[in-house]
């Protein structure tokens, strides 16, 4: 779980809020982890987006991944740890983030 921050910071379409990220890389030495945050609005419907069953990784809910917000944040931002993802939806994130960041 990590806090995005209040609504009134972010701008445009970012991302708010107290809510699970998927971290996909951490930097102890500087404290900031690279994260992805996720969320259950079944309204999106975009290549960028994985999804995420309930129970993965501790999700309480069927959710997405957005692999297009991903976001640098020092690690005083995290609150707590939900769980691990398992192979396979690490592995979906990995691929869509290949894919968004044109990294072929």
């Amino acid at each position: 779980m990590v806090n995005l921050g209040e609504v009134s910071e972010v701008r445009g379409h970012e991302q708010a809020k107290h809510r699970p990220c998927v971290v996909i890389k951490s930097f102890p030495n500087l404290k900031l982890a690279i994260v992805l945050p996720v969320t259950s609005s079944t309204k999106l419907s975009f290549y960028t987006i994985v999804s995420l069953l309930q129970g993965a990784g501790g999700l309480t809910t069927d959710s997405y991944a957005l692999c297009h917000q991903i976001r640098s944040i020092s690690f005083e931002r995290i609150t707590s740890s939900l769980g691990r993802l398992e192979r396979h939806d690490f592995l979906k994130i990995q691929v869509v983030l290949t894919d968004t960041l044109e990294l072929h």
